[in-house]
């Protein structure tokens, strides 16, 4: 196994088939890091399936867009991914143990918008920035490949 080696996550929308089937190939690599990048939750019909997963699978996880609307409101989304969120959050009211979703939404209230890895890679020191979206919008900023010649302030934001 290569050191420093790590896997990153994200997106997966209580997609508990697709979770799954990721994680299984992550351990069939002899992966145990792992990274999540947000999105836990949003359109799919596991979302407490998954949010245990994440939970116990993961080192950090950051917030992502359908995983603040979950908590807080669903901001410029679409008919679809907006009334999922309501729905995700019913869900996590209505569940009725009572430990395991304190966890939950103890987990989703405590994700970092931003979270920055220190490692060396060979002999150089390394610091990775982990957000859902941009660095200057790190939780609802989309990035498309020509950002990188056209708009260098979503990729290049400086931050604290």
């Amino acid at each position: 196994m290569v050191e420093n080696m790590f896997a990153i996550i994200s997106d997966i929308h209580s997609n508990l088939e697709a979770l799954t089937t990721v994680l299984a190939d992550i351990d069939s690599r002899g992966i145990k890091t792992i990274y999540c990048l947000g999105d836990v939750v949003g359109y799919a019909a596991n979302p407490l399936e998954c949010l245990d997963l994440v939970i116990a699978r993961t080192q950090v996880c950051v917030l992502g867009n359908h995983d603040y609307a979950v908590l807080y409101e669903p901001t410029n989304f679409n008919m679809g991914a907006e009334q999922a969120s309501f729905w995700t959050r019913d869900i996590l009211e209505r569940q009725g143990d009572t430990e395991a979703n304190a966890k939950r939404w103890s987990f989703l209230g405590s994700q970092p918008m931003r979270w920055t890895l220190s490692t060396k890679l060979g002999e150089a020191e390394a610091q990775l920035d982990f957000v859902h979206a941009s660095p200057r919008r790190p939780i609802n900023e989309y990035l498309f490949p020509d950002d990188v010649y056209t708009n260098l302030g979503k990729v290049n934001s400086q931050f604290e």
